[in-house]
């Protein structure tokens, strides 16, 4: 009879009769038969085969992404890395599969990866773990440790203040722009984000409470402090303080520097535009000052441009006007318009005058010239 053996185990295997003494001890001691713990011996390993560089994923989030979802929103993020796949393996369980361990590792120690603000754990995945195996807790994040005193500013302090909080904590530098400690922190997502630390300094002869703030944190709840869920859905929901605060706040998010500098960045960009237009503006006045000729785009209202109109103008004799006694002007027939002409009159031989020459003619010195020019 083929013996049965735990997994991983190469000697000592214990007898069938021991198997079926440890299973019914697991199980309540049930009576079970010899069939079913008779081992099912099988030689899964596949000789020469190429190997395989997995992360399992979950995101954690109540409702359920479809894979789609997921691979489009990790994808870019991860740099498109050659040969990803993404495979579905249970409700927002997602196995991706790379084809370099480079890029593996570099996705695994990257900064922590979300999906529309929802946390995603990663876990090195190989093909034999079994799903109860993947657990799903531990998240990797940059957190900072605010307002430290300057003697606990170096790498031996740092160390052992980011050990309170991760015993696994390696990568601890001091940010001297920030004033703060980063340190790089596996925290457990089933328990409540840690809000700061509390130090007896000998130096300041006090105990003192220093801030954390975490780099890129997804949606946490504000009334549990754990990753997944809102303060909406909250299965512990917190009280609220005298001022309607809830215990967590977001506070324990840490700014993002790059929108401050692309927010610095359009300012000057908006400082040298106005400075610009302010030149522009001071060089027309100038230009309008010393009598230059200063283009605007406004146009002149003229009725008679507008599209559609197609009004003309009408001129009628209004009458029979009976002239001064003189022998010139005897019998002859004057006409009144009621708008004026377009014509700026005629000269002495009889060619239409220009619209200056018109306004140059002299005035007759008779009423004689004065009847002639009417006719």
């Amino acid at each position: 009879m083929a013996s049965a053996s735990d997994c991983g185990k190469q000697e000592g295997e214990p007898s069938p009769r021991a198997a079926r003494t440890q299973l019914e001890e697991a199980l309540g001691k049930l009576d079970l038969m010899e069939e079913e713990v008779t081992p099912f011996v099988i030689n899964d390993v596949e000789e020469g085969a190429k190997p395989k560089w997995m992360l399992a994923g979950k995101v954690l989030y109540r409702n359920t992404f479809h894979i789609q979802t997921i691979a489009s929103a990790l994808r870019p993020a991860w740099g498109n890395p050659r040969g990803l796949v993404f495979r579905s393996v249970g409700e927002n369980m997602f196995l991706a599969d790379f084809e370099s361990q480079r890029d593996r590792d570099r996705v695994r120690e990257g900064s922590s990866w979300h999906v529309s603000k929802n946390a995603v754990i990663l876990e090195e995945f190989v093909e034999w773990m079994q799903p109860s195996e993947l657990k799903f807790d531990k998240l990797q994040v940059w957190l900072r440790i605010l307002n430290l005193p300057f003697n606990l500013r170096n790498n031996t302090w740092g160390k052992a203040t980011a050990k309170q909080v991760d015993k696994n904590a390696s990568q601890v530098v001091f940010d001297p722009v920030g004033g703060f400690l980063r340190a790089r922190v596996t925290i457990d997502v089933t328990k409540p984000l840690r809000r700061g630390i509390l130090i007896d300094s000998a130096a300041r002869k006090c105990q003192d409470w220093y801030v954390f703030q975490y780099e890129h944190v997804p949606h946490f709840c504000f009334s549990c402090g754990r990753l997944g869920h809102s303060d909406l859905f909250c299965p512990n929901p917190g009280t609220r303080d005298a001022n309607g605060k809830l215990p967590f706040d977001d506070d324990l998010r840490a700014p993002d520097e790059r929108k401050k500098a692309s927010s610095n960045e359009n300012s000057s960009r908006e400082q040298y535009t106005n400075q610009n237009s302010r030149r522009d503006t001071s060089f027309s006045s100038t230009a309008t000052e010393r009598g230059h000729e200063v283009t605007s785009p406004a146009k002149k209202n003229d009725a008679r441009k507008r599209k559609g109109d197609t009004s003309t103008k009408v001129y009628r004799p209004v009458g029979f006007v009976k002239p001064p006694a003189q022998p010139e002007v005897l019998n002859k027939q004057l006409v009144l318009f009621t708008e004026p002409m377009d014509t700026k009159g005629d000269d002495e031989n009889g060619n239409p005058l220009s619209e200056n020459a018109a306004k140059k003619r002299k005035t007759p010195s008779n009423s004689n010239t004065s009847a002639e020019a009417a006719l």
